[in-house]
Order: C-alpha cells, then structure tokens, then sequence
C-alpha cells in the first residue's frame, strides 16, 4: 500500500459552497418575528445551508482492494491499518469506508452464511462484491455460477 495512501484519500478540495456571512452569528428569532412568507434561496442563504461538507476520494482505496483478491484478509487489514492509524479521527473514518467495500459474512449456528451490510442485513451477497471467506479467511470476488443470474431486485438466486 502506497505510503501516502491518506493523503490521496482525505486531501482533497471540499465539495461544496462558502459559508454564508448572513449566517454566522446571527441569533435564532422567535416564532412570530419570522416572515409570513420566504423564497426558498433567501431561506437557504439566512440558515446557512449553503455549506460545506468533505469530499473523500475513496476510488484509490477501491483499486487497492481489487488487488488483494486472494490475500488473506487479516494481512490487508493490517497493511491499512498500519498506514491509516485508527487513533486519528479522519482516518478512523477512512477505515469505516472498508465496510462500504467488503462484506465480512458469518456462519449460522445451521451453517449458513449471515450476511450484513454496514446499514442493514442482507439475504446473499451482491454479484462482484468483495467478501472475506469466513472459513479460510481469504479476501474474494463473489461470482455468479454459469448459467446463473440475478434476480430483477438484484439479489441472487437462493443456492441449495
């Protein structure tokens, strides 16, 4: 992994608009003080949220995973972690990203896989998605069996 792998993801210009001056200080007024009625631009400019936010440039981060296919998974970890220190705020939050990235299923107490995604729980795995092998440990691509193809919601079909 490249040694300035933090500085190509985080330094990047911020996407956004200037803070507003109209907005920097003023007070919140009371409810009857407010106008009857307001243009949704003058509206935006008054509260400020015309800010900005960061713009994370997460595609090098992508290509390094796509080319650890066939590693094991603990040993790629380690190699990010070892240049993203989690004890930093911002590069804490480039290693959440990995979740956005690879999936880490378990296996059930049937034997069957347990897939979660960062924000809900899945049926199976997204066809090209990267996935750590729970048994072997090693970082993969999941594919489609020939012949095989998903279904229109987009998830795959069940295996038996």
């Amino acid at each position: 992994m490249r040694k300035d792998m933090f500085k190509v993801i985080v330094e990047r210009p911020r996407a956004g608009w200037r803070t507003q001056k109209l907005a920097r200080g003023k007070l919140d007024r009371a409810g009857d003080l407010l106008p009857k009625k307001q243009g949704l631009r003058r509206q935006r400019k008054e509260n400020g949220t015309h800010s900005k936010w960061l713009n994370e440039n997460l595609a090098p981060l992508k290509r390094y995973l796509d080319r650890q296919v066939g590693r094991p998974w603990d040993k790629v970890h380690a190699e990010i972690c070892e240049h993203l220190d989690p004890g930093h705020t911002v590069k804490q939050h480039v290693l959440e990203h990995l979740d956005d990235f690879v999936d880490r299923p378990a296996i059930g107490r049937d034997g069957r896989w347990l897939w979660s995604r960062r924000y809900y729980l899945a049926d199976g795995p997204e066809p090209g998605r990267l996935y750590v092998h729970p048994v072997d440990g090693l970082l993969k691509r999941w594919k489609l069996k020939t012949g095989e193809a998903p279904r229109r919601d987009g998830r795959l079909p069940k295996r038996r």
